[in-house]
């Protein structure tokens, strides 16, 4: 096992793109109907950009859900050290 100071550093660089509602279903193969349902029920991260009238899902925050979820401690990275 490493020590903490001698653990792997794994450099992970997912899309983090907001994606619309329509965009998102689209690139998932899902229907409109489903994403708009599972965003209005939290399942999926939303947040609002520009005029505030268009609603993103947040692939940022779902990534980070998602990292959690697998027990990563995402809110205590190290910066990366070349």
């Amino acid at each position: 096992m490493f020590e903490n100071s001698e653990r792997p550093v794994i450099i992970i660089q997912p899309d983090m793109t907001p994606l619309s509602l329509k965009e998102f279903a689209e690139k998932k193969g899902l229907d409109i109907e489903v994403v708009k349902t599972r965003a209005r029920r939290g399942i999926y991260p939303t947040m609002k950009m520009g005029n505030g009238q268009t609603i993103f899902i947040n692939q940022a925050a779902m990534f980070q859900r998602s990292l959690e979820a697998d027990g990563w401690d995402v809110r205590h990275l190290q910066p990366y050290l070349s």
